[in-house]
């Protein structure tokens, strides 16, 4: 991790690190770069090998993609049990690192990745910032409402905290640290953006969320940034619309991971562009088939870069409805037309039927008297809720969510409520409303 943070401090010195990347960006095609990764993980990687060719992806040392769609999905699961296997055999020659996920939602996932897929990280990032939203972003006064835990490991910290305090001093970078945030925090934070004049705010959705709550609250004011980021959670329309309502300006929704990076980013026009040329995204029907414009369905990415331990048909867990492929800004890469949630957030009954935590959430946003809540589908007719109540809510009637609920999860849905002070959050800063254990 230390080393990440030399390179990346060493790119920005040196200016001209990502100059290749980022010109092949621009005129990349993502067809050439997916040959070379299959290529390279049918030689390397040991996984992928017998995988390729009983797809008929390779034949006779010829690379077919006609039958790409012949590889079987990559899971988290099968990622677990054949990480060795997953990891190329010529890594030693590549400068790597290992790194997680945040295991929002379940445990966290380990992996691979190297200096390629750190360059192309960055490469894609000045490629949104500069190309679809029309800013320089590497020196511009910025603050990040991130999770100091998604920035440091315990083991090196003092190490990593000095590499990365020079990085964000050399690049007017400012961190609010949302792991835990108080009222105390969030006026502290509220006084740092109205001070520092950021020209770009970039923050997890829901953090964004509760300090706008605060502003409101406190009937404060708080400076308009010239670029509102969106990013590491689902931007739900409650969420967007009180972030735009407070800081009075568009809110914009990058996608991405931790295990493969940037994905897409939403453009002035609404639609979020894939960035193909980092990763290449398919989004599949339940029967693994693609979807066409305006359909919904699951998020399967092959990352381009990351040749160490390439994810080749990764079932991220998310779910999405595509856009057009061409959107009226005028940038040429595909678009998304919306993020719907995470696979893991759809409840599901018996018969198939999927229900967006959408519903549950507009539930329980509507409740006056609760502070906080989670629900968690335990089993297909069983809910567990959990909910932290007001001050002077000793009154709080539970029957008419029951009723809410099994309206939908059917009346011989079984709901156990849990009342408690506070909700600790998962092992991350992201906040878990709602979760599925049902898998399908």
């Amino acid at each position: 991790m230390l080393k990440k943070l030399v390179w990346e401090l060493s790119a920005m010195v040196a200016g001209k690190s990502f100059a290749g990347e980022y010109r092949n960006a621009l005129k990349s095609n993502s067809q050439v770069f997916l040959e070379n990764l299959l290529f390279s993980a049918y030689n390397n990687v040991p996984y992928y090998r017998n995988i390729l060719k009983n797809a008929g992806v390779v034949k006779d040392k010829r690379l077919l993609l006609t039958n790409f769609d012949r590889i079987p999905i990559l899971t988290k699961e099968t990622i677990r049990r054949k990480e060795i296997y997953l990891i190329s055999r010529d890594n030693k020659r590549r400068e790597w690192f290992y790194n997680t996920s945040s295991g929002s939602t379940g445990e966290p996932l380990r992996f691979i990745q190297d200096r390629s897929f750190l360059k192309w990280g960055h490469a894609t990032s000045k490629y949104y910032y500069k190309i679809i939203l029309g800013v320089d972003e590497a020196f511009s006064r910025k603050i990040l409402l991130w999770a100091a835990r998604d920035l440091f490991r315990p083991s090196l910290r003092l190490r990593e905290n000095a590499a990365r305090t020079i990085y964000n001093a050399f690049t007017n970078t400012m961190v609010l640290d949302c792991t835990y945030m108080t009222e105390a925090d969030m006026e502290r934070y509220v006084k740092a953006i109205n001070s520092y004049k950021p020209k770009i705010i970039r923050g997890y959705a829901n953090a964004l969320y509760e300090i706008c709550r605060f502003v409101e609250k406190r009937s404060l004011a708080i400076r308009t940034p010239t670029i509102l980021i969106s990013s590491a959670e689902m931007l739900r329309d409650d969420v967007r619309k009180k972030i735009e309502t407070v800081f009075g300006t568009k809110v914009y929704d990058v996608y991405g991971s931790r295990e493969v990076g940037g994905i897409a980013g939403e453009c002035r026009h609404g639609l979020l562009h894939m960035f193909m040329f980092n990763n290449y995204v398919e989004i599949v029907d339940r029967k693994g088939n693609r979807v066409k414009k305006g359909e919904d369905g699951k998020v399967i990415v092959t990352t381009l870069h990351n040749y160490s331990m390439p994810f080749i048909r990764y079932d991220i867990g998310d779910m999405a409805i595509l856009g057009p492929e061409k959107c009226n800004c005028g940038n040429p890469l595909p678009t998304l037309r919306k993020i719907t949630g995470r696979t893991c957030c759809f409840f599901r009954k018996r018969d198939g039927t999927l229900i967006d935590d959408g519903y549950f959430m507009g539930i329980f946003a509507q409740e006056g008297l609760i502070k906080s809540f989670r629900v968690i589908q335990e089993d297909y007719a069983k809910i567990r809720v959990i909910v932290a109540l007001k001050e002077k809510a000793k009154d709080f009637d539970k029957r008419s969510i029951e009723k809410k609920i099994r309206s939908v999860m059917g009346e011989d849905c079984s709901l156990k409520w849990e009342v408690v002070d506070e909700i600790p959050k998962a092992n991350t800063a992201k906040y878990l409303y709602t979760q599925s254990l049902v898998s399908e």
